[in-house]
């Protein structure tokens, strides 16, 4: 009897379930029934937290997975396609980024955060602090920098901080992980806190499937104050479908411009991020085009 764990790739969740066969797996799986499987060798951790159950996977492929209620936090392998893309295509495009909000996991985040000089400050923003323990266990590499005297943690709501905050004190807000549900005060919170040429980074379903739900967040996002909104789409093998999304939006239309010399003289190594990777996820298919009304 082993475990194998299901991964709903529409919603990201898995479920545990004991079957009897030779081999461990694990399987993901989208409500269409497609099936997706990697070996897997053993649970490392688990524990129930008030934020919800936390699980360590030993794969074959993917190295260790961290987990959250099944969704995937902190994968080993693949996990730095995430980590640079959620931080350097926003970095690279603010024309000087000093402070910047880093909400809910920072972990992997934060250290490519870290790597531009031009950063002051980072705060990170969390209510979940049982997630230390298991990223200090299994992921070590990942949270060393997290002494760095730029860095500054509030284990709190993170809405209910930005509510005591004074306006305009971020050039760049990243929050770390899709909301299931938003409200339009969500939103206005962040355009509040952040300078006027400010950027928002915000993941979200895979546009190359659920396309269609991308233009209700993207008008609610414009609908609070923000100037305009684009996504950013790349890969990461361990994701369900494969690829992962991510909203960029702006208090002023200088989104588009990147610092390509900046790019290309920069003192920090990266592994998937350059500036042909940036302006490649900035490309949407024309079906996502047209239902997005961007098509020209």
């Amino acid at each position: 009897m082993i475990i194998t764990i299901i991964l709903a790739a529409a919603t990201g969740s898995m479920t545990e379930k004991t079957l009897s066969t030779p081999y461990r797996k694990l399987a993901m799986q989208e409500r269409a029934r497609q099936e997706f499987a990697v070996d897997i060798t053993q649970k490392l951790y688990e524990k129930h937290s008030p934020h919800g159950t936390l699980a360590v996977y030993e794969t074959t492929p993917y190295g260790k997975l961290l987990t959250l209620d099944g969704d995937i936090v902190l994968s080993e392998q693949d996990g730095f396609f995430y980590h640079e893309m959620l931080a350097h295509p926003a970095l690279f495009s603010h024309s000087r980024p000093q402070h910047v909000a880093i909400v809910g996991v920072n972990h992997g985040i934060l250290q490519e955060v870290l790597k531009h000089s031009s950063v002051e400050t980072v705060t990170c923003l969390s209510e979940n602090s049982d997630i230390q323990e298991p990223v200090a266990l299994y992921f070590s590499h990942w949270s060393q920098e997290t002494k760095d005297q730029r860095v500054r943690h509030h284990r709190q709501n993170p809405l209910d901080w930005f509510r005591r905050q004074p306006d305009a004190a971020f050039d760049i807000i990243i929050q770390t992980h899709r909301l299931e549900s938003t409200f339009s005060g969500h939103y206005q919170y962040y355009l509040s806190a952040l300078k006027p040429n400010g950027i928002l980074v915000q993941p979200c379903l895979t546009s190359l499937i659920h396309y269609k739900a991308l233009k209700p967040m993207m008008q609610q996002i414009l609908a609070s104050g923000f100037e305009e909104c684009q996504t950013l789409n790349f890969p990461q093998p361990s994701h369900p479908y494969g690829s992962r999304t991510i909203l960029m939006a702006v208090k002023s239309p200088a989104v588009k411009r990147i610092r390509e010399k900046d790019i290309f003289n920069r003192c920090f190594t990266t592994r998937y991020y350059n500036l042909e990777s940036h302006k490649a996820a900035l490309a949407l298919p024309e079906y996502v085009r047209q239902e997005l009304d961007f098509a020209e």
